[in-house]
This record gives C-alpha cells, sequence and structure tokens, in this order.
C-alpha cells in the first residue's frame, strides 16, 4: 500500500532527430508516430502527451503533413499536448550562451504560434548542465527546471526537489529525475492489466521515498516511444483501488507545480552538474563525458559559425539598423536555425552515424554563405559612406573594421589588384592623419574576381593579379573602422635591407620564442628573463572507446617525440614574425583487432607549427596543421606550468568555471563509467601563479586535463585535447574506462577523423596586475579585423542607392566598454516585434564590477530586459558631447540585457 498525495504519470516520446539513423528515415517514423497519436487524442479525450520540450519536431512533422496544423494547435490549446520551451535539445558545455538564448527565441517564436507552451525548463538528457542555466532559465521567466544526468549521488546525497542556485544568485525550482530510470521509469508498461499495476508499484516503490512533496513522476516514455493507447484506461482502473494513492494522468507542469506547491521549503544546490553514476543501481545516469572531443572539426565549424553570427553578423546588422541602411532580420534568422539544428546533444556531440554529421557539415555551410553574404553587403554600405577626399594619389581606399568594443592593435590581411603582372616589391600603407603602417606582400595569384556586394554586377572585372598583403595596424576604433590607403610599389622596402641572419627563434619587445631540437617551445620573457621550457609537446596515445567516450587500450603507449623536419622563420621587421616548425610523429596504424593494445606497424602523422608573434603583444597565435593517418587514438597538445593554490579556470557559457585537481572514482562496488579527468572548457583556460598568468586560448577545441605533478604541489601539465580517432558509435566497454554502451555499437569510419585537420590556438603569458582578461585575449585571436575594398565611385556611374547624402571621416567607433569584467556577449537588432537594439553583457569576474558604456549611436533611451525582453527598468543616459554614456553596477557572473531606443 501506498500513501502518495499523487503519482503523477505522463506521456511523452524522446524524439532524437537523427542519431544511429540519418534525420530523414528517423522524420519518417516520427510522421508515423505523430499521425497516430493525433488519432488517439481523437478517439481518447483523456489523453495527455508530453512531446519532448522541442518544437523542431513540429516543423518536421508539418513539411510533410501541413494539413494536420490545425489538429496539433487544437490539442496544444486544450492543454492535451505539451510542447517546447526549446527549438533543439541542447548539449550545454559545447555551445555558445548566446546560442542557448537564440534557441529558446526560435523555440518561442515556433511554439507560441500553435498555442500555450511548456513553461519548465525541460532539460532531460543533456550530458551534464552548466552552472549558468539557472540564470538563463530565470531571465527568461520560468521558474522551473526539470533535469537528469550530471547530478550524481545516492538518493539521499541528491533530492528529487530543490533549488538550482547560478553563480549570480538566480535560482529556479528544480526536479531531477530517478537516478535509476530518468526519463524512462514507466516505459513500455503492460497491456495486461495486472501486469502494469505490479510495475507501477515496483516503480513508486523505487522512486517514492525521495519524492519529499508526496508527488511521484512516472515517465510514460522513451527515445522514439510511441504512444501507449491504454494508459487511459489503466490510470482508470488503478484509481479503483482503495488501497492505492491517487493516480493522475498529467503534465510535466502539473506536476511541478504541485509538487513545489506543497514543498515551503527545499535544499539549495550551486554549481555545474557533471558527475557520472556513484550510486548503485543507476547504471544509465552517466555523462558520457568525451563527446568534447569526437569528430572535432564538427566543433570548430560550429565555433566558425557561432563567432560569424554573434561576433560579425548581429554587430553589423544592428550598425545598419542605426544608420538607417536597413538590415536583414529574415536572413539572420535562417542562418541561426541551421546552427541550430546542429546542437541537438547527438548532433553537435559528434555521437552518431556518419551520414547524420555528413548533413551536419553541410548546415554549417549554409549557415556560413548566409553569414559571410550579410556581412559583404553591410561593410559594402558602410564604405559608400566614407569620406576619400583625404586619398592620396593612386590609393587603393580599403576600410578595416574592429567587431570588438575596445581598442586594439591587430595583424590583418587586405587584397589589392593589379591589372597585369607587373612585379611589385612592396606596399605603401597611410591613414587619414598620413601615419605610415607595416605592410608585406605574402601572396600573389592571377584570378577571375566576383563581386559580392548584391548591388553590384558580380562578373564586372576581368581577370586580374591579387596581391594579397599582411598589415600591422594599431589603435583601431572599439566597435568601428579605419580607412586606410594602400599602394602596390615597384621599389623594395630598404628600411629592411638586410634581413636578419636566420635562426630558429621570434621576438618582439617583451617575448622570445624559441623552437628546440625535440620540437617544443620555449618561452623567454624579455623583462623578466623567465624562461618557459617544453612547451608545445604533442603526446599521442591508443583510444578504444567509442564516441562518447575515451577508453584507454589495456596494454596503452603513449608517444610524444616527433621528429623535427625543419624551422622556418619569416616576416621579420615588418610588425610581426612567424615561426614554422614542421614535424613527424610516428605512432601505431591502429588497435589489434582484440583492442587489446596498439599495433605494432607505424604510420606518420605529418604535423605544421606555425606559431605568430606580433609587435607589442604577448600572445602567440599558433596554427596546427595534423594530417591524421592513424586510427584508434588521441592526440594532444601538453604545456607544462606552474599554477597557484587555484584549480585551472576554464570559460564557459556566460561563465568561468574552475574543477577540481584530483577527481573521487565511484566506488568500486557500483562502478560503470569513470569520473572523468577532462573537463569542458570554450574559448580559453588560465592558470595564476604568483604574479604570472599563463593562458591557453583554442577555437572549437573544448576539452582540457590538469595533470599534477608529482614531485611539485604547484606544477604540473596542462593537456588539450586536440582530436580522438574512434571506429564506434557505441563501443567503450572495449577498453579500460568504462562497462557501457549508452548508444548502438554500429561501425562509424568517419569517427577516425581521417582527413587533414587545422587547429587555431594561441599562448598567453603576462602579468597579473596588467588586469589581463583571458575572454578578451580570447576574443581578440577568435574575431578578425575584417577588410573591405573601398570602390572608387565613377562619376559616369549611376550612383549606388545606398549611399546617403553624407560623408563619414576616415575612422570612426561606435561602442566601448571601458572594464574588461563586463564582457559583450551580444549586440544586435532587437529580436521579432521588438524595436531597437540589444547589448548583452556578463561580469566575468568574481566580485562585484562597474563600467562605462560609451555609445555613438542616435539613442534616445535605455531599458534593462530579461532574456524575453520584458522590461525591467529604465536606464540612465548621460551625455558627454556627441556620445551618450551608461554605468552599470553588476554583480559577479550577473547577466544583464539591454534595449537601446534609437532615433527613426
Amino acid at each position: 500500500m501506498s500513501t502518495y498525495k499523487t503519482i503523477h504519470l505522463v506521456a511523452h516520446t524522446h524524439w532524437d532527430r537523427e542519431w544511429y539513423l540519418p534525420f530523414e528515415t528517423f522524420r519518417f517514423r516520427l510522421v508515423g508516430l505523430v499521425d497516430r497519436l493525433l488519432r488517439t487524442m481523437d478517439e481518447d479525450k483523456e489523453y495527455r502527451f508530453h512531446f519532448d520540450g522541442q518544437v523542431i519536431a513540429l516543423e518536421d512533422y508539418l513539411e510533410i503533413r501541413p494539413e494536420r496544423r490545425a489538429d496539433l494547435e487544437r490539442f496544444i490549446r486544450e492543454g492535451r499536448l505539451t510542447i517546447g520551451p526549446w527549438y533543439v535539445l541542447v548539449d550545454e558545455f559545447l555551445v555558445s550562451g548566446e546560442s542557448m538564448i537564440r534557441n529558446l527565441e526560435e523555440g518561442r517564436r515556433i511554439g507560441s504560434s500553435f498555442g500555450p507552451m511548456l513553461e519548465v525548463g525541460y532539460l532531460p538528457d543533456t550530458f551534464g548542465h552548466i552552472a549558468q542555466m539557472p540564470q538563463l532559465l530565470k531571465e527568461y521567466g520560468f521558474e522551473y527546471a526539470l533535469i537528469w544526468r550530471g547530478l550524481n549521488g545516492t538518493p539521499e546525497q541528491v533530492p528529487t526537489e530543490f533549488e538550482w542556485e547560478s553563480p549570480s544568485g538566480h535560482r529556479v525550482k528544480t526536479v531531477h529525475l530517478s537516478h535509476m530510470y530518468g526519463y524512462t521509469s514507466a516505459m513500455s508498461l503492460p497491456v495486461d492489466q495486472e501486469q502494469a499495476e505490479e510495475r507501477l508499484r515496483e516503480l513508486i516503490g523505487h522512486i517514492g521515498p525521495y519524492a519529499k512533496s508526496g508527488h511521484v513522476l512516472l515517465m510514460n516514455g522513451f527515445d522514439h516511444m510511441e504512444p501507449q493507447r491504454h494508459i487511459t484506461a489503466m490510470i482508470d482502473q488503478w484509481n479503483t483501488k482503495p488501497n492505492e494513492s491517487p493516480m493522475k494522468f498529467s503534465s510535466i507542469e502539473s506536476y511541478v507545480r504541485d509538487c513545489f506547491g506543497e514543498l515551503p521549503k527545499v535544499p539549495v544546490l550551486g554549481g555545474e552538474f557533471r558527475r557520472t553514476s556513484h550510486t548503485p543501481g543507476g547504471v544509465i545516469n552517466t555523462i558520457i563525458p568525451n563527446v568534447l572531443s569526437a569528430r572535432v572539426y564538427l566543433k570548430q565549424q560550429n565555433a566558425t559559425v557561432q563567432n560569424l553570427l554573434e561576433r560579425l553578423v548581429e554587430p553589423l546588422e544592428a550598425l545598419a539598423l542605426a544608420a538607417g541602411d536597413g538590415h536583414h532580420p529574415a536572413f539572420v534568422r535562417q542562418a541561426w536555425k541551421y546552427v541550430l539544428q546542429n546542437h541537438p546533444h547527438d548532433s553537435i556531440c559528434g555521437c552518431s552515424i556518419d551520414d547524420v554529421h555528413d548533413e551536419m557539415e553541410t548546415r554549417n555551410r549554409k549557415a556560413g554563405h548566409i553569414g559571410e553574404q550579410l556581412v559583404t553587403e553591410t561593410l559594402a554600405r558602410m564604405s559608400d559612406k566614407v569620406d576619400l577626399s583625404w586619398l592620396p594619389p593612386g590609393g587603393n581606399p580599403v576600410l578595416l573594421f574592429n567587431p570588438l568594443p575596445w581598442r586594439r592593435d591587430a595583424l590583418t590581411e587586405i587584397e589589392l589588384d593589379a591589372d597585369d603582372a607587373t612585379l611589385y616589391r612592396s606596399v605603401k600603407v597611410t591613414d587619414e592623419a598620413g601615419e605610415w603602417y607595416e605592410a608585406e606582400i605574402v601572396e600573389y595569384e592571377k584570378v577571375c574576381p566576383i563581386e559580392n556586394d548584391s548591388l553590384r554586377y558580380p562578373l564586372s572585372k576581368g581577370e586580374t593579379y591579387r596581391h594579397k598583403v599582411r598589415i600591422f595596424v594599431r589603435d583601431l576604433p572599439p566597435l568601428g573602422y579605419k580607412t586606410i590607403a594602400a599602394q602596390l610599389r615597384k621599389i623594395p622596402e630598404f628600411a629592411h635591407i638586410p634581413a636578419r641572419a636566420t635562426s630558429n627563434s621570434i621576438e618582439n619587445e617583451f617575448v622570445r620564442i624559441t623552437a628546440e631540437s625535440d620540437g617544443t617551445l620555449t618561452w623567454i620573457d624579455l623583462e623578466t628573463g623567465e624562461h618557459l621550457r617544453g612547451l608545445h609537446r604533442f603526446e599521442d596515445s591508443g583510444d578504444v572507446g567509442d564516441e562518447y567516450l575515451y577508453s584507454r587500450p589495456l596494454l596503452n603507449e603513449h608517444f610524444t617525440s616527433a621528429t623535427v623536419r625543419s624551422i622556418r622563420v619569416s616576416g621579420e621587421g615588418r610588425g610581426w614574425q612567424r615561426l614554422t616548425v614542421s614535424y613527424e610523429l610516428l605512432v601505431p596504424r591502429s588497435a589489434e583487432p582484440d583492442a587489446r593494445r596498439r599495433s605494432s606497424d607505424l604510420v606518420a602523422l605529418d604535423i605544421r607549427t606555425e606559431v605568430t608573434l606580433v609587435a607589442r603583444s604577448r600572445t602567440a597565435s599558433v596554427q596546427t596543421t595534423v594530417d591524421n593517418r592513424a586510427l584508434d587514438h588521441r592526440l594532444r597538445l601538453l604545456y607544462p606550468m606552474k599554477k597557484g593554490g587555484r584549480p585551472i579556470q576554464a570559460g564557459g557559457a556566460f561563465d568561468v568555471s574552475e574543477r577540481p585537481d584530483r577527481v573521487q572514482q565511484p566506488p568500486m562496488d557500483v562502478w560503470v563509467e569513470n569520473e572523468p579527468t577532462t573537463f569542458p572548457f570554450q574559448h580559453y583556460v588560465f592558470a595564476d601563479h604568483g604574479e604570472t598568468r599563463t593562458i591557453v586560448n583554442a577555437h572549437g577545441l573544448h576539452e582540457y586535463e590538469w595533470i599534477p605533478s608529482e614531485r611539485a604541489t604547484d606544477e604540473g601539465t596542462l593537456a588539450i585535447t586536440l582530436l580522438r580517432s574512434v571506429a564506434y558509435l557505441g563501443g567503450g566497454d572495449r577498453g579500460m574506462a568504462t562497462t557501457n554502451r549508452p548508444g548502438p555499437g554500429l561501425k562509424t569510419p568517419g569517427g577516425q577523423v581521417q582527413r587533414v585537420l587545422t587547429f587555431h590556438y594561441g599562448l598567453t603569458v603576462d602579468r597579473q596586475d596588467r588586469a589581463i582578461a583571458p575572454w578578451r585575449v580570447a576574443d581578440e585571436q577568435a574575431v578578425s579585423v575584417q577588410s573591405r575594398g573601398i570602390r572608387i565611385p565613377d562619376p559616369s556611374e549611376e550612383a549606388v542607392p545606398a549611399i546617403a547624402e553624407y560623408r563619414q571621416s576616415g575612422q570612426r567607433g561606435w561602442l566601448e566598454i571601458d572594464n574588461a569584467l563586463l564582457h559583450v556577449t551580444s549586440l544586435r537588432p532587437a529580436p521579432d516585434d521588438r524595436e531597437g537594439i540589444e547589448l548583452r553583457l556578463v561580469n566575468l569576474g568574481e566580485t562585484a564590477a562597474s563600467g562605462s558604456i560609451r555609445v555613438r549611436l542616435p539613442i534616445l533611451g535605455a531599458h534593462a530586459i530579461g532574456l524575453n525582453g520584458e522590461v525591467r527598468r529604465e536606464l540612465t543616459l548621460e551625455t558627454d558631447g556627441t556620445d551618450r554614456c551608461l554605468t552599470l553596477d553588476l554583480k559577479p557572473k550577473e547577466i544583464v540585457t539591454i534595449q537601446f531606443t534609437i532615433k527613426e
């Protein structure tokens, strides 16, 4: 006999859109499932169904069955079919914080057109949870969340009901699904009533004792599970039994409201949730951690298109809107939809079959094509307005756009065309003030140019001789542009004759970097004389796991000695230097068939690393290309370093996180999966030691490990995973990390990543007292200065419609933030039916921070708003000449969104 207030049974399906079958195959199943669901709901007026929290399935269904939209709307408005709140169910560690906001927006945009949506942050199968999720949900208007994976411990240690607190102090009331069953507890209930009741009593006996509210949740569904038509009758029959607790054919929202309505006070839990199962019976409650490094090329492509949209397209669209040039919201939305369709956890995690990931690459390319065209259009309209009256004779005007809201120096490239094959030996580059810039021709080819500006004919110019010119440009305005004049010259640059003697090192005012005979790098601080040795070593080890898990073979070997083939130095004396090291790393060709050791047959990995050091900078930019010819292995970068008493700190979504140097493994009697020693990061990791801060930034890499030294407590090695090559979707139980297979044991040849891969990352070593912000370092590495050749108007041609009656000066900045702790994550036109421009910042510091925002746009007013656009309060704008200034005070890790009203 059970004595609970209510047993809430929720019928649902968890719809992995693409996974062990491709999208279109799963869609065929989806259409049949929804057809049968609608028929069941027509016939059974009490039947209810939860449609997995992501509305993309509605889009997919209606593309095939558009005539059924009215039926879906009817059941949604009746409250019997619940949808949303997400567009897709993401992996929280692999996508940007801004993309998760776009995800909620797209979910609301589509879902609200059908009717009311689920007002719960539903995250049933995400592979762990970021610490800032409570703030995102709260700021979007949610009071409740439901989660499963990552929060692990015994049921006595981990409550079913609690408040989840973000680092900023935001809280949402949260339900943790059963550690033993997750979202599958009441799946496939028997049609036979007695057998069903026996199964229900067993479930209630396992789950009920930990439901402090007296409300017990049973989830009747699983991955791709069909609705069970007998559930209504089964519940009716159950409720005729006088000795049983009442059962309700319920919904997620009804359950959480009843649950927390009975609990005036619940425990508070904070931080990210990313622990594997330490609990008897929690076999399926694993976090399958090494999806962070599976099919790394997908992560790199995702980082590229996210950067393109967040850091270039949207800010330029906002500037175009403010300038009255118009913007392109439909195109931006379409680009984001392609990106978001790659964000479901089985997609972005790289743990699906090859067909799935091939289609993802196509979506990434489509998003990139849209984004690149939008950048072209907005920069073209911007450049059309620039005053060229100062242009020296023979000068080719070029606009250089800095997308970041602070002043910066940068190494950038421009293209200059010549009508013939004349040998040009140098380039003269000046700006409006007459200042000269270091420049060098680095590439030359004959091309057939295509004009991408849609207002001009694409094939308007014949074949030309294109010169790629590298320029070191100083003091670029914040979120703004500088115009330069570049002129090809037949005479050489005599200041750089003779060139210095060739060596194996590069240097600037602050740093010397030397390539050693073993291929590692030595960093020498020219101010202090400190030497950091053994940097940038490659480590290769066996991996007989799967797309979910790194799992070393029983008899593992590590290979770390690469043969240096050549060392080359270029770019001397022109504001930059480059050190190129070519390596050969011999590694086993594959694992043996029994997966217990690696083969004795060796194959060469060809590796080329280019280290670029720019004048006036303490950051070395690195590009490494790897021709991956081996199978069943993991390749990492090793950086020996010192750190203080704190663990390594890592960038994440609106956050900086730290994880323990050493982790506790599960007890032997409950072990299913190793507690991971590798952890997620986005953009950067860093460590402080004494007065020194060491930063490693990376583009599209997401997995690091701190390997403590056995000799000293403040020393160790930072390992960054470059790639994992694996043979199976699910097959990690062949190695030493797990007995679990979270997916079917299908062969996935593409998971071996047999391709040429290029990695972009960087190293910075500086003093802490210079207030160097790792997120700014990472942004400067990831967000390049954009160049656009300015077309000098021909008086005989019809004027381009977008050219305004006024001209802008040769340089201009529109937005500047004076405190590096306040990190801008978004600037864009306000979405949907909201007006004006939206700016979002987060305080990434550990203490409260105050900062000034200086805006040079036609702004009338400013309001603080929620992530959902709800106006919170009016903000005070001060006027300083032509600037509008706004002062903000933010708590640690607090996100603030500002909506600026602009003049018509």
